[in-house]
């Protein structure tokens, strides 16, 4: 990766799902599944960033990932709506009392982010080495 903010981004991401990862295990589902959000959303800022590409609040984050990487087909529809999925869910975990979720959801959230990064290492290109 030539930009380092790109490589920053890129780092927290894998951080965030090395952290949601160690969540599950400690059975904190619901911080799981806020922190498998934020790897995605660091993944999706790293793509963004190597295409020039910048945004500043998550909603905008959303809109431009589904403008410029999967309307052109960079990564498929359902890489797209896992982002939006994974914010779904952690807006619910961070902010609804009332919401519950378990250790399955958590997994899902998880497989979610995990299928993500790979999306967009894949579109980031050959100039990030391989984890």
């Amino acid at each position: 990766m030539a930009d380092a903010r790109v490589e920053a981004h890129w780092l927290k991401a894998e951080e965030r799902l090395a952290a949601a990862h160690d969540l599950v295990t400690f059975r904190r589902y619901e911080d799981a599944v806020s922190r498998a959000y934020y790897a995605a959303f660091h993944a999706a800022t790293a793509t963004l960033l190597s295409l020039g590409i910048e945004s500043k609040t998550h909603g905008g984050l959303r809109a431009l990932f589904a403008l410029h990487v999967v309307r052109p087909g960079l990564v498929a529809r359902g890489v797209g709506r896992s982002l939006e999925d994974l914010y779904d869910n952690r807006r619910r975990s961070d902010y609804e009392v009332a919401t519950y979720f378990g250790e399955e959801d958590a997994e899902s959230a998880l497989a979610l982010a995990e299928a993500f990064l790979a999306a967009c290492r894949h579109v980031i290109g050959e100039g990030r080495a391989e984890p």
